[in-house]
């Protein structure tokens, strides 16, 4: 994030940041720019394959597969998992961990469904392994061995099913791989005696050996685990193989040999590491069983297939995910390994999303069944027609950006995933009565409803451009939905007129133009995100920065300007670096804290040099808390002012105990001290022998309060940040209960509070106790101001001709009590009478301005981006 503050080293950093960034992103972009060639060339293959398929028959194939092949392939799938299951329990004794049965069924499963979908199932299912066995215990380095022990015994259990069927039937591979029937039977063999050696040179049957080789460690199993390895991957495969060999009722090959055609597509799926093989495994099958099973039965029983192998699993894993936080598995684990297998239900959120995007948008590019339409001419008008599968495309569209910001866990996202799904469930049975789409946007909506609790992060949607990554895999969708529609549609000859023609009986014209709107919707928002400027990113400050900031912070009169000292914050410098100005970033918002520190000529430069730096990254500038003697400064600058608040200041040199407006702060000072309170001053240099017993009081505050830390402009316990600062400790009966330190500077004119905490046994006298021997303390030594802080919307009254900003703070000042004690606040101070100066908020852009204060409210919780 450059502030064009240090010159020409500054540049030179600045240029060395972004060739590294532009040489990332070069890196970044080679897988999906391979996966996008795969795809292209994958879509020729097919195009040539499906001369011969026509759509509507395969359509008509898959709505008439029986109910109970439906049941038998589910039982077939049902097999497969557990078999799976049972591979990750060997692979967990291998390398000598353990783990409960709950998280082991939900570790598998939910590893291979993921893994399934997604491709690269090594790294993804690891992922989630290490996330799910994590919580007991197994660390990432046994993940990794036990993912590359079942993945090799997986590709063993393949080769193993191939050799054994082309031993049994040498036709169907000899045609599929086009080699000789003797060379298939010799390389068969070949195998089998391989697998065997494979066994029988590994460890006894209770002891495992480990060898290095190239400085990697590795596993060399057991003959028993190998081999149970190798038996279950079997049974994994075959269950894998029956759940689709049920949908393809017509075939002529016995199931042994489609087996084996089954392991040797499933092998090539691996290797072309498209997410779950697709087009790959597809092509593979249809191209070995063309002359055995009719085409569209084919592809019909491979979409049957895909759904319920690979869309059903993934789909029950993130329900159960999402309700693992319920009150049966709450018994069986700690709370903390629930929140740990918790924290992967927004990946399954995430996968699920885009793949109900890429539905709407191929949905969009079909036609509906005619007589469904015919149904709906009687009851809906033709514009209802129209509009729901057009929009129906856009909002898959919009779906499949939006599932990003669930694999972030933002609570924006949530929120507009729970609306586009609401809105498409509604579309979906207007545009053609489509209920296994509502179904499926149902099931969506429950799971989003479940799991709410885990999008609770606060931040922008779209503050950070999507990565080429995500951009290429949008753009494969929208070209596999184009090539659906084509092959839909390709009897239908084009005519320039079939995008103006509207009526229940034309669904190519609607296809046409829904597919129109999502492509130049999908074109429209990955432009403006390639185009629009990079955000930038909070950065910390140097030990150098933070030294010259020192200097000029106690060089001055403003002691508020100590919260620098916090490290929390960014610095942009003078020319001169005589001056700067402490900001942090949030969303598009960067945010600067007060004033600039330093000499007031050359503010202006400043304030300008930020407005530009925020500009240029395409944010909002906002200056908070700023003072009413600095407001020409802001508006010179363009931007537009808010009154936050008024911040209340102790004059010193009158203050005194006498007198009837005192007399309340007198009765607190004589309880307090009834009670037992004494107060002492600690300087910073005996800050750190004090600092356990300060951490303890604080400590005691915030879980009084099941509170945390804040930052940005709230003082902060941390020992780096009181190390600086002077401390008022409160003694009850000789037992520390309360502290406050105070910021000043060399000048000594002002102090401001600081972190302020006390025990909640205190007396309840002891604040008011410890701020009044604060305001004496320090005007015995001599300073004019004690600044207790602001007070949040106070002094912000109704106003007739006020702005809309105006009067947006009025209304939380009136009626924000419910949320934020916001009047017992300033009541507090009050009790000080001091004098009450304004403090404002200037933004750039008075729309801008709520938006702000939310990101405000994010950076005073310690979030930076």
């Amino acid at each position: 994030m450059p502030d064009g503050s240090h010159g020409d080293r500054s540049s030179t950093v600045v240029a060395a940041f972004y060739a590294k960034a532009r040489h990332a992103n070069y890196k970044r972009l080679i897988s999906p720019a391979f996966a996008l060639i795969i795809c292209i060339l994958l879509l020729l293959a097919l195009q040539k394959i499906s001369q011969s398929i026509d759509y509507h028959s395969v359509s008509r194939q898959l709505f008439c597969i029986a109910p109970g092949r439906w049941a038998v392939a589910l039982a077939a799938t049902a097999l497969s998992f557990v078999a799976l299951v049972a591979r990750d329990e060997i692979g967990l004794r291998h390398v000598d961990a353990k783990v409960p049965r709950s998280l082991l069924w939900i570790g598998a499963t939910a590893a291979s469904a993921l893994g399934n979908i997604a491709g690269f199932g090594a790294l993804t299912g690891g992922a989630v392994r290490c996330r799910v066995y994590g919580a007991a215990g197994v660390t990432p380095s046994q993940v990794g061995r036990l993912t590359l022990f079942a993945s090799g015994s997986l590709v063993l259990a393949t080769l193993l099913i191939s050799a054994l069927g082309a031993l049994w039937d040498i036709g169907p591979l000899a045609t599929m791989t086009h080699l000789s029937p003797g060379a298939l039977r010799t390389g068969s063999v070949i195998a089998l005696v391989m697998l065997a050696v494979a066994v029988a040179c590994c460890g006894s049957t209770t002891k495992r050996i480990q060898t290095r080789w190239h400085g990697v460690v590795l596993d060399i199993p057991t003959r028993a685990s190998l081999a149970s390895q190798i038996i279950f991957g079997v049974v994994d495969v075959a269950g894998a193989g029956a759940a689709l060999w049920v949908f393809l009722p017509d075939t002529h090959t016995s199931f042994v040999s489609f087996l084996a055609i089954y392991s040797a597509s499933l092998l090539l799926g691996i290797v072309g590491h498209t997410p779950g093989g697709v087009g790959v495994f597809e092509s593979v099958m249809v191209f070995a069983l063309r002359g055995d099973v009719s085409t569209p039965s084919l592809v019909a029983g491979l979409v049957a297939y895909r759904a319920v192998y690979f869309g059903l699993p993934l789909v029950l894993s993130a329900l159960v995910l999402a309700c693992y936080e319920g009150r049966a598995l709450r018994a069986r684990l700690p709370l903390g390994r629930v929140a740990r297998v918790g924290r992967i239900a927004p990946l399954f959120l995430c996968l699920i999303t885009f793949v109900v995007g890429s539905m709407l948008v191929v949905s969009s590019a079909t036609p509906a069944l005619a007589q469904r339409l015919a149904v709906l001419r009687e009851i809906v008008p033709l514009w209802a027609l129209e509009g729901s599968q057009l929009v129906s495309g856009v909002l898959g569209v919009l779906l499949l950006f939006v599932a990003r910001g669930l694999l972030r866990r933002l609570d924006a996202a949530w929120w507009l995933t729970v609306g586009l799904t609401a809105v498409a469930l509604v579309l979906s049975v207007l545009k053609g009565l489509a209920f296994v789409e509502a179904g499926v946007l149902a099931t969506l909506l429950v799971l989003l409803l479940c799991t709410r609790r885990h999008f609770s992060r606060r931040a922008a949607l779209f503050a950070e451009p999507f990565t080429p990554g995500w951009l290429i895999s949008v753009a494969i969708v929208m070209i596999c939905a184009s090539w659906v529609m084509f092959f839909a549609y390709r009897n239908v000859p084009y005519q320039t007129d079939l995008w103006w023609r509207f009526a229940f009986h034309e669904p190519v014209s609607r296809s046409l133009r829904a597919m129109l709107a999502s492509g130049l919707f999908a074109t429209a928002f990955a432009v403006w995100q390639l185009l629009r400027p990079a955000a930038g990113r909070f950065v910390h400050p140097t030990a150098e920065d933070l030294t010259d900031a020192v200097k000029i912070i106690r060089a001055q009169e403003r002691s508020d300007a100590g919260l620098a000292m916090m490290g929390d914050k960014s610095f942009l410098f003078s020319d001169s670096r005589e001056a700067f100005l402490m900001f942090a970033k949030h969303g598009r918002t960067w945010a600067a804290l007060h004033d600039p520190v330093g000499p007031r000529d050359e503010w202006p430069e400043l304030i300008r040099k930020f407005v530009l730096l925020a500009h240029k990254h395409g944010g909002r500038a906002a200056f908070y808390q700023v003072r009413a003697d600095s407001l020409p400064l802001y508006l010179d600058s363009g931007l537009t002012l808010m009154k936050l608040g008024e911040e209340a200041r102790l004059a010193l040199e009158p203050f005194d105990l006498t007198g009837p407006k005192r007399a309340a702060l007198r009765y607190s000072l004589r309880r307090a001290e009834r009670d037992g309170c004494t107060a002492e001053v600690i300087g910073a240099a005996d800050i750190p022998r004090h600092l356990d017993v300060l951490r303890a009081v604080s400590d005691s505050w915030l879980d009084s309060r099941s509170a945390r830390e804040k930052s940005f402009s709230v003082a902060a316990f941390s020992e780096a940040y009181l190390a600086a600062q002077s401390v008022m400790l409160v003694r009850q009966n000789g037992v520390p209960v309360a502290f406050t330190t105070f910021m000043t500077t060399d000048l000594n004119v002002e102090a401001t509070v600081g972190v302020m905490r006390h025990v909640a046994d205190a007396s309840p006298f002891v604040m008011d106790y410890l701020f009044v021997q604060l305001a004496l303390h320090l005007k015995g030594e001599g300073y004019r101001h004690l600044s207790l802080g602001i007070a949040p919307f106070s002094g912000v009254r109704p106003m007739p001709l006020g702005s809309p900003l105006h009067q947006l703070g009025s209304l939380v000042w009136r009626f924000g009590g419910r949320f934020y004690n916001f009047q017992g606040l300033r009541a507090f101070k009050g009790k000080f009478q001091p004098r009450w100066e304004p403090r404002y908020l200037a933004v750039s852009g008075w729309a801008g301005a709520v938006l702000t204060l939310l990101d405000l409210s994010i950076l005073a919780g310690g979030r930076r981006s």
